[in-house]
């Protein structure tokens, strides 16, 4: 393995404890053809000009790494900075059968996220600690993922990583001249096999449920979830080869406020702060159904995001009072992950969510999901 980029530190983490919350420091670190590959879009070639043909609109970089990746995924690997040929075949043969794993919205073991594990005879499970790590992060979901992957101490760590999924496209589109190309989930596919995942025969229901009217379920969507294990991310956030590393991924879609509002309001209507309290509700249902799965899975160092907010309409400082209720002392997953990094990449809602998530923490993790006081 090539000696860790000395650019990438873990650097210092909040630690929260039960009633109390201090900063302590860390240390520093910085495939085979399948019955569904002809589903995967293919290389990119130009079109040819000529008299018959009309000049060819050029493509999108990002558009062109993404099919980059695609082609070195159906191709087994790919060639490293250094000369190395990484070889990916296997890996990608695992998403597409066991490695993914398909969790419908009425899975009753996700149902109950809210009660705590129980032992064979019925007690309850003591687990975890009296300590949670939170780290915030002013970069990509990738870059986050990266760094931690790079430094995991295996076996006790495991890398989960969670993608703000498209509902109906898989990989948002990464690679397609109408994907969204700067969104979270697009720059996850990009750079690594996750659509190996998505493309997958196990996760086509999760896209068929919200193409009908009960998945899009107006605007809500759904409680389903695709689980990828071992996702090898193979680029770095400069869209260059990298050597490979290991992640598990959660894909979920979040709710999306403004089409609720939209299908509310065609519907006749109702008071926006009710509204509010139920788009609350179903995102701190989702969130919660999403930290539990990772906690089935063993994953016990999180990448987690604004899950909801910018596009989707969300306030972030609303998502990050759900994260603190559910992560915070007396939250229902309180010192059940080892670290917990949120990865927002730009500068205004990063210092949104760092200051609402503080907030709340400090006042009390069970209080009441209030507007955001001003300074």
């Amino acid at each position: 393995m090539p000696p860790p980029p000395t650019s990438r530190q873990r650097g210092t983490g909040q630690r929260i404890q039960r009633n109390r919350a201090s900063s302590t420091p860390r240390s520093s670190a910085a495939g085979a053809p399948s019955n569904r590959q002809s589903q995967l879009p293919g290389a990119y070639t130009d079109v040819q000009r000529g008299p018959s043909h009309p000049p060819v609109e050029p493509k999108d970089p990002l558009q062109a790494i993404g099919e980059e990746t695609v082609l070195a995924i159906q191709q087994g690997g790919y060639k490293t900075p250094d000369g190395r040929r990484q070889t990916i075949a296997e890996a990608c043969q695992q998403l597409q059968g066991p490695g993914t794993r398909f969790h419908s919205s009425d899975n009753i073991i996700l149902d109950n996220w809210r009660r705590p594990p129980t032992t064979s005879d019925g007690a309850t499970a003591v687990s975890g600690s009296d300590t949670i790590d939170v780290h915030f992060r002013l970069q990509s979901t990738l870059a986050a993922a990266r760094e931690w992957a790079w430094s995991a101490r295996a076996p006790y760590e495991r890398i989960g990583v969670l993608s703000c999924a498209h509902p109906t496209v898989p990989g948002g589109g990464f690679n397609t001249s109408t994907g969204a190309f700067k969104s979270q989930e697009a720059s996850l596919n990009r750079a690594s096999n996750l659509s190996y995942a998505l493309f997958s025969p196990t996760a086509a229901p999760f896209y068929s449920l919200h193409k009908t009217t009960q998945g899009i379920n107006n605007g809500f969507f759904s409680n389903a979830m695709v689980y990828a294990q071992d996702v090898t991310l193979v680029r770095d956030d400069f869209h260059e080869w990298a050597f490979p590393l290991k992640v598990d991924v959660v894909n979920a879609t979040p709710v999306d406020a403004n089409e609720v509002q939209r299908a509310l309001v065609k519907q006749g209507g109702m008071p926006k702060e009710t509204m509010r309290k139920l788009v609350r509700e179903a995102l701190e249902e989702r969130m919660g159904r999403i930290l539990r799965l990772f906690e089935l899975e063993g994953d016990n160092v999180l990448i987690l995001t604004g899950f909801g907010a910018g596009a989707c309409g969300n306030p972030m400082s609303t998502v990050a009072r759900i994260w603190a209720r559910l992560l915070g002392p007396g939250g229902r997953f309180y010192g059940k992950f080892v670290n917990v990094i949120f990865a927002i990449p730009s500068d205004m809602p990063f210092h949104e969510f760092s200051s609402s998530f503080n907030d709340a923490i400090a006042r009390g993790s069970d209080s009441r999901d209030q507007p955001p006081r001003s300074a």
